[in-house]
């Protein structure tokens, strides 16, 4: 077996309050509504085939209440620190700010900060500084 693709889904009580957080303050280009009788959502592309669905859902309501339960994970050309900056200027809930992993070597640095969407889902940009 062979897995062709990777899609995150996040569902929401209310999807329309997220799709600005996700295209404004990430950068993640809208590709289509679904928008059927009891069921809506958008797809948005993060980057290449990884593409991430933003879904109604009538058993979600409010924000997540285990954030970390499930934690997304971002490795942007930029570095983190740049990432950082642009989600505290946006007025993004910060959880840890960049830090050095503990795996890191000398010659192998890794980064990361984890940040919360506005519905608190939890994701984490890594790479280098």
């Amino acid at each position: 077996m062979a897995f062709t693709k990777y899609r995150i889904l996040i569902f929401s009580e209310n999807p329309d309050k997220l799709v600005p957080f996700y295209q404004d303050v990430m950068g993640f280009e809208l590709l289509e509504k679904l928008d059927i009788p009891g069921d809506y959502g958008y797809m948005l592309k993060v980057s290449g085939d990884l593409w991430l669905w933003l879904g109604k859902h009538s058993e979600i309501k409010g924000g997540a209440a285990e954030p970390f339960r499930h934690l997304f994970n971002l490795y942007p050309e930029e570095g983190v620190q740049f990432w950082f900056e642009k989600l505290k200027k946006a007025g993004v809930t910060i959880v840890a700010e960049p830090f050095l992993a503990p795996f890191s070597t000398p010659e192998n640095q890794v980064w990361f900060c984890t940040f919360l969407d506005p519905e608190k889902n939890c994701w984490q940009v890594v790479g280098k500084k």
